[in-house]
């Protein structure tokens, strides 16, 4: 524009011998005139063009569509006599209550006692079997003897039975001829002896009401019963996933950057899932639109930054809703650059928090060296919760510190630590889910100690919402990997660890019911390992092999379905092939995870791993995995 009005110009000098003096001032005021209407043209286009390129909001979208076909092998879970027993104790059938019992000879069991016929035509000799393992188990013995010195138990024994206490019931069926053989001698002792403890279980689970020795019973002989081994399936499974980036950058120091996200399920419009034993069957804050739920858009990310530097000291702060799923490890994968900040090896779960960071490579020459401190909140217990304003309360909010320190990062090759400690972790977070049942408790004595339990079943499928009710520990963990790009090959290698540190024991009476009240006391290891070709010959695809493991006491905060494999105590074996359709836009992934679980709990820092072959049925009460083989095909599109 001012190369045309230089011209202009000259043309003009070069006229003014043909025009009079009066005339060239005319076109001199002219010609600055329409100068000052292009520069304010310019200075309006520019702020313009500004505005539209940094200040409003820009939105790419990427849409998934996923099938899986999982089979789940030596699953293990209450065998049908134990799971038929549990189901008629709850809704009080289990156990004849009939006021007019009245004593009779053993003969056959069904019809003379106080057990549910039905029950014991089916199951008699399951249940022979179990009364033969608990009277020679020294620790039922234990606990069996417990409830026999107790005043209280015998008085509601009595009761029940209309005869005596426990070792007057025994008296008094031992002077009978039990065996109809037409004598009392030894052997009636013995089937005395046999059905006194066959109605003294019969008074325990005649009744939803146990105390706290009555609980310990109960649970040694759910632990003396083998759990059965099945397999299932899922053959079919759809989901859609929709992901809507949002980003802003005013100018050089602010940005926005924002995620919301729809993770579907074909056929399914609900958050609300029967509870598997697994954080993944909860509506959680902190895996909101990492599992495949409902079609809701939820904001999976939302964050500004400030940058500045200070002489060659580039740092930043950051606040909002944490890009804190799918980092470091993930890009293989995802068939994607970096997406989250922590590494994916220790957390990737939704959380709110901030980051200050340095940028000292300038500063050091190293290439690449930074050092970001971060801070995450995991609970608010101090807002919307039962115990928000009760004074005795043991729950506070639960709040994460951390560091992820790049100590090397040339584009070819990168080394990240990073470490993070959880303090006053409760006993869950709060969250929705239908239980099949769920128990409730009564402390007479507030030791903390529950004196009674309440087993309430859910026969209509209510959704509970469930909070944390105790600080039960803290909780380490650091996490070392090297990434790199080896003859065009991508790879990875990480080693981790978890230290948990246990301060207090859980007061969910369910947690206690269990025998889950307290959290996991070891140190837990995870070795993480990848590969990926470049394209190959023909059609330009990609081939990645994964394997991680995790140790007995592993612990990670791995929420994502894309990730769960990592949270594994045991190994996991993933093969992937990407196949671009329209180059990266558009592109199909086939995949396929080989799970081999060694112990329970995985993921789950309440309660004593145990190990998958030892577990029983009181460990199943919730089935346990064993060995997983999923299959997947991935369709994405991304612009």
């Amino acid at each position: 524009m001012r190369k045309l009005l230089s011209v202009i110009l000259g043309v003009l000098l070069v006229s003014t011998f043909a025009f009079a003096d009066s005339e060239l001032d005319q076109l001199r005021k002219q010609i600055a005139d329409l100068q000052t209407q292009v520069d304010t043209m310019n200075k309006f286009v520019s702020k313009n063009t500004r505005h539209t390129a940094t200040d409003k909001l820009s939105i790419s979208a990427e849409f998934m569509t996923r099938l899986d076909s999982t089979q789940y092998k030596n699953v293990r879970a209450m065998p049908e006599f134990a799971s038929d027993m549990m189901n008629l104790w709850l809704s009080e059938s289990l156990v004849d209550t009939n006021d007019n019992y009245i004593l009779t000879p053993m003969g056959n069991m069904a019809g003379q006692d106080r057990w549910n016929d039905a029950f014991l035509n089916n199951y008699g000799a399951d249940f022979q079997m179990l009364y033969g393992t608990l009277m020679t188990d020294p620790q039922f013995g234990a606990s069996f003897m417990g409830l026999i010195a107790d005043t209280d138990w015998n008085n509601g024994f009595a009761a029940f039975n209309g005869v005596g206490d426990y070792m007057t019931y025994v008296t008094t069926l031992s002077s009978m001829d039990l065996n109809r053989d037409g004598s009392v001698d030894t052997t009636d002792a013995a089937l005395a002896q046999q059905k006194a403890n066959f109605d003294a279980f019969a008074y325990l689970l005649g009744k939803r009401n146990l105390s706290g020795q009555e609980v310990k019973v109960v649970s040694n002989m759910m632990s003396k019963i083998k759990p059965k081994k099945y397999d299932t399936n899922n053959d079919f499974m759809l989901t859609n996933r929709l992901r809507l980036r949002l980003s802003s950058k005013v100018n050089e120091n602010i940005s926005f950057t924002g995620r919301l996200t729809m993770f579907k399920t074909f056929g399914d419009s609900t958050p609300f899932h029967f509870f598997n034993g697994t954080m993944g069957s909860m509506a959680l804050d902190a895996n909101s639109a990492q599992v495949p739920t409902d079609d809701t858009l939820r904001v999976e990310r939302a964050y500004f930054v400030y940058k500045n530097s200070i002489g060659d000291v580039h740092w930043h702060f950051s606040f909002g809703r944490r890009p804190a799923a799918y980092g470091y490890g993930m890009e293989n994968h995802e068939n994607a650059v970096l997406g989250g900040s922590p590494a994916g090896t220790i957390i990737q779960m939704n959380f709110d928090g901030g980051s200050l960071g340095f940028d000292l490579a300038d500063l050091t020459g190293i290439p690449g060296l930074n050092v970001k401190f971060c801070y995450g909140q995991g609970y608010e217990g101090g807002y919307g919760t039962l115990n928000s304003m009760n004074a005795q309360a043991d729950v506070n909010d639960v709040h994460f510190f951390g560091a992820i320190v790049k100590l090397f990062d040339n584009e070819d090759y990168k080394l990240i630590y990073n470490w993070a400690h959880g303090y006053g972790l409760t006993d869950g977070f709060i969250g929705t889910a239908v239980f099949p049942f769920y128990v409730s408790g009564k402390d007479y004595n507030l030791d903390g100690q529950y004196d009674e339990y309440t087993l309430n079943p859910n026969y209509g499928g209510f959704v509970s919402r469930v909070e944390p009710m105790s600080e039960v520990g803290n909780i380490d963990l650091h996490s070392l990997i090297a990434q790199g790009y080896t003859f065009d090959f991508s790879w990875f290698a990480a080693y981790s660890m978890s230290k948990t540190d246990p301060t207090n024991r859980s007061a969910n009476p369910m947690y206690q019911f269990m025998g889950m009240d307290q959290m996991m006391d070891g140190t837990g290891h995870s070795i993480w390992l990848g590969v990926m070709t470049p394209e190959l010959p023909f059609l330009g695809g990609k081939l990645g092999v994964e394997y991680n493991h995790g140790s007995k006491y592993w612990q990670p905060f791995i929420l994502t379905y894309d990730a769960q494999k990592l949270a594994t105590r045991g190994d996991v074996y993933e093969v992937y092939y990407h196949q671009p359709i329209v180059g990266n836009n558009f592109f199909a992934t086939l995949g396929y995870i080989h799970y081999d679980y060694e112990y329970t709990n995985s993921g789950n820092f309440m309660g004593e791993p145990v190990k998958i072959k030892d577990a029983t049925a009181f460990n199943t009460l919730m089935p346990v995995v064993d060995k997983v083989d999923q299959f997947y095909l991935k369709m994405t599109y991304r612009f």
